[in-house]
């Protein structure tokens, strides 16, 4: 997720709106690896390549993608990742 965030910052101009998306559906395959590919995990890039790349980004933020997959656990750590606050 940072290397894909990094560019990502890099490619979309300061003013637009930019959303990354954390993936909160399990699927392990040979393109997916479903123990390595969490929101926890999404969360943690995503802020490592903002880090590295544009920390005072105002319109930047995660959505878990899908939602309707999403778990108790993936909305909990997205609060926890995220928001900052206990899910």
């Amino acid at each position: 997720m940072a290397q894909q965030t990094s560019p990502a910052l890099e490619a979309t101009p300061p003013g637009t709106d930019l959303l990354m998306g954390l993936p909160a559906f399990y699927e392990s395959d040979f393109s997916h690896w479903g123990h390595a590919e969490t929101v926890p995990a999404a969360v943690r890039g995503v802020r490592l390549g903002l880090s590295r790349t544009d920390a005072d980004r105002a319109a930047f933020g995660v959505a878990l993608y899908v939602d309707f997959t999403a778990t108790e656990a993936d909305w909990k750590a997205y609060q926890e990742g995220w928001v900052g606050r206990p899910g």
